[in-house]
């Protein structure tokens, strides 16, 4: 049964929603750039038959602590690896989407000895200008106040990356606004610190780290993802060489997804290809091993 739980770790407080889950290993779902844990709900619906699962609100979102700086990849890798030892897990399987999928990549560089896998969803590689005007629907909605939450989420389901609409949005999109006693609402992260992240991540430290990654790692693609021929958090072109250049790797097209329905929409694919992916890592260990 899934629930919302604190911890303290690397100076700061981090709301984590601990889906449960059945198996031994763990899974740490890392979200995007404006978004919370909840964006996670679908898919976590199927892993947690076969995985124990949680997903965590990084720094300055969702329910976290928001200090007044250090939005940076490696600041969040930090954060990362400290909850992980105050929950006394040894390794972890990261999954990450977006901003996400860049964390896990650093991972993987900084602290290899704490990953069994690595899942990057809809991204893995440095953020380009194209890319970061693309988001400014995401990012335009920070800040601004609303009448009420159903003035909210109509204007939120017009943007076509959410259509169609469903549940698991509206459960994500109500998780991600401060609800005011007078109906208004607004969202819980600031602008000052997604501007200083994209600042960040504006800066050549991705791509540097893909070749350290030594864990089996599964790239899964959205082929629309901001809907623009050229603008990628992912291209196809990297995403294949990071699967032929990792050992035990592989790329996956999910059809027709774009960067957000990747999650909410093709969790079904995703969620199946992240299980099946899994699976045939552990069936390699297992042969390796009484070898």
């Amino acid at each position: 049964m899934m629930k919302d739980t604190k911890i303290y770790a690397n100076g700061l407080h981090f709301h984590m929603i601990d889906y449960g889950g059945e198996g031994e290993e763990t899974i740490i779902c890392i979200h995007g750039l404006t978004a919370n844990g909840r964006c996670w709900d679908a898919i976590a619906e199927k892993l947690v038959k076969h995985y124990r699962v949680m997903a965590i609100d990084l720094r300055g979102r969702g329910d976290s602590s928001k200090p007044a700086s250090g939005y940076h990849v490696n600041e969040h890798v930090k954060d990362i690896h400290a909850i992980i030892q105050q929950l006394n897990l040894e390794k972890v399987i990261l999954v990450g989407h977006s901003l996400g999928a860049m964390i896990g990549v650093v991972f993987s560089s900084m602290y290899p000895e704490t990953l069994s896998s690595l899942i990057l969803i809809d991204g893995g590689e440095d953020l380009r200008e194209e890319v970061v005007d693309l988001l400014h629907p995401s990012i335009n909605r920070v800040e601004r106040s609303y009448e009420n939450f159903y003035s909210y989420i109509t204007q939120v389901s017009e943007i076509p990356f959410f259509s169609p609409w469903n549940n698991y949005l509206e459960q994500y999109f109500y998780s991600d606004v401060v609800h005011y006693d007078d109906g208004t609402v607004i969202s819980k992260t600031k602008k000052n610190i997604i501007q200083e992240e994209l600042d960040n991540l504006m800066q050549p430290i991705i791509n540097t780290c893909h070749s350290s990654i030594t864990v089996p790692t599964l790239i899964l693609w959205a082929p629309n993802c901001l809907f623009h021929p050229t603008a990628y958090l992912i291209s196809r072109e990297t995403g294949t060489k990071l699967s032929e250049m990792i050992d035990d790797s592989k790329f996956i097209e999910i059809r027709g997804a774009n960067h957000f329905s990747i999650l909410f929409h093709e969790f079904e694919q995703t969620s199946s290809e992240i299980i099946h992916f899994l699976k045939e890592v552990q069936s390699k260990k297992s042969i390796a091993t009484k070898m």
